[in-house]
């Protein structure tokens, strides 16, 4: 499960914060707005290699 939510202040640049849960174990991360653009990317490329590995077109 991966829990995602925008902090904002008036005087500081927004983060992302990222909370993950899986059965390793728990963590958590604050992301710049940058670092969750990266972060989106890696994962779209991962489902994506998931997907042709699966051989299907699921969305």
């Amino acid at each position: 499960m991966v829990v995602t939510y925008l902090i904002g202040a008036d005087t500081r640049a927004p983060l992302i914060a990222v909370h993950a849960t899986c059965r390793a174990g728990n963590a958590w991360a604050e992301l710049s707005l940058t670092q969750a653009a990266q972060l989106v990317e890696r994962l779209r490329g991962l489902l994506d290699q998931a997907a042709g590995e699966a051989g299907g077109d699921d969305d």
